[in-house]
């Protein structure tokens, strides 16, 4: 027997959209259950352990590595905790101006580059931002969701999720949602929006005891880029899925020559974003670009990890273009482009150059592929969604990465936030 539960709003995905609604939402006063697809981890938190189970890793049938969190809080539990301001053209080309949202969250989670006294020490990151200068490339401190002082700058685990709480998470403003009177429900996997009449009036989902009716006047899906065009193509809207892009990135790992690499500093802390719209080059720790490596399943490189000090990572994080396409089986169709491909190797260029001047040996450069991590633009304003961000179904919504365009080649966390506290007081208000 299917079992019914009711709310006015049901949020399908806990990550920076949903959560962010979620929290909005409920302060306001709105009934609000949450479904969640993944469990509430706990012990794999900062374990390389998180890659067993807070991590979904897919290949598209062309080669492309899609990484994302599938648990309470989504992928911020597993990223690297960059901030970026959003992308111009959201406001050039669509009118949305996050200014002030973006503005608010800076605030309050008081968004900045790590003190200077965390990476002085770091004698690998230092000689690649030399090298970077000596080649005439700039290398700025990087603006993070970290608070220095719970945070370790030797630990280089926020890719692993982060067991000191140094690290902001879409699980604060969820257990802000639920302290508000929200009902987060953990393992329930959507299938589809039902609808009546054109209009929305729920969803189905499926949790360890069977299928289950979340019945509620407004649906708002923030599954993701991946997780929100599949729940639309089984609810009837047969476009979604397409223009789908991942900002794919070329992870970096070669041994020093002499002295120290990239091992215990933390990964991301630099980047050079000079070509930003087409390629940003950073900074990655030696356990992260040693972990990529791995992913790519480069198993040659195994051996390395006995030199895990000597090791220095570097990153290039591309702006694809929205060439892929996803199945409503999941099935992902995703490749890099000619024109990706080129974008890609100027950039993996440049990072070899400083590696190479910072004094990593040229033949021990290893070059982990089109890892993507940001899979977006599949649920996109003006084709699936409008600027309003609701669907062809009415009452249903769309409040995640997959509403963007195309890729800003950045990463999205910001530009979420803003734009689900954007939503959430004025599409969503009660």
């Amino acid at each position: 027997m299917t079992r019914v539960a009711r709310a006015n709003t049901v949020i399908v995905g806990s990550g920076p959209g949903g959560a962010t609604v979620a929290r909005e939402l409920a302060r306001s006063g709105d009934d609000v259950i949450i479904l969640e697809k993944g469990g509430y981890h706990r012990w794999p938190v900062g374990s390389v352990l998180a890659y067993a189970t807070m991590y979904d890793i897919k290949k598209s049938k062309d080669g492309v590595l899609v990484r994302r969190g599938i648990t309470a809080g989504g992928s911020t539990m597993l990223y690297s905790g960059n901030a970026y301001d959003p992308p111009s053209f959201l406001k050039e080309e669509l009118g949305i101006d996050l200014a002030a949202e973006v503005a608010e969250t800076k605030k309050e989670l008081s968004i900045q580059p790590v003190p200077e006294s965390f990476y002085r020490g770091y004698r690998g990151t230092m000689r690649m931002v030399g090298a970077a200068s000596e080649l005439g490339f700039r290398m700025r401190p990087q603006e993070r969701f970290i608070d220095p002082e719970l945070c370790d700058p030797a630990c280089d685990r926020c890719l692993f999720g982060c067991s000191r709480g140094a690290k902001w998470t879409a699980r604060e403003y969820l257990a802000d949602a639920v302290e508000a009177g929200a009902r987060l429900f953990v393992r329930h996997n959507v299938v589809k929006v039902l609808s009546s009449g054109g209009s929305a009036e729920g969803v189905l989902a499926r949790d360890r005891y069977g299928q289950k009716r979340i019945m509620a006047n407004r649906v708002i899906l923030a599954a993701g880029g991946i997780g929100t065009p599949i729940i639309l193509k089984k609810s009837g809207i047969a476009d979604a899925g397409g223009h789908f892009f991942t900002d794919p990135m070329s992870v970096m790992a070669g041994t020093m020559k002499d002295g120290a690499g990239t091992y215990h500093e933390m990964t991301y802390t630099f980047a050079d974003e000079s070509m930003a719209g087409e390629f940003v080059v950073g900074t990655a720790g030696a356990v992260n670009a040693f972990m990529a490596q791995i992913a790519a399943l480069h198993l040659a490189y195994l051996p390395n990890g006995m030199r895990m000090k000597r090791l220095a990572g570097m990153f290039v994080k591309l702006c694809d273009e929205p060439s892929g396409s996803i199945d409503e089986d999941g099935t992902m169709h995703k490749r890099l482009t000619d024109a990706d491909e080129r974008r890609m190797a100027e950039g993996v260029d440049r990072a070899r150059r400083i590696m190479i001047r910072a004094g990593v040996v040229p033949g021990t450069i290893s070059v982990a592929k089109g890892i993507g991590g940001h899979p977006g633009g599949t649920a996109a304003i003006g084709r699936i969604v409008g600027s309003d961000l609701q669907t062809a179904i009415r009452n249903c919504y769309v409040c995640d990465n997959s509403v963007m365009p195309r890729s800003g080649g950045i990463p999205p966390v910001l530009t979420l936030i803003a734009l689900g506290k954007k939503a959430a007081r004025s599409v969503f208000a009660a």
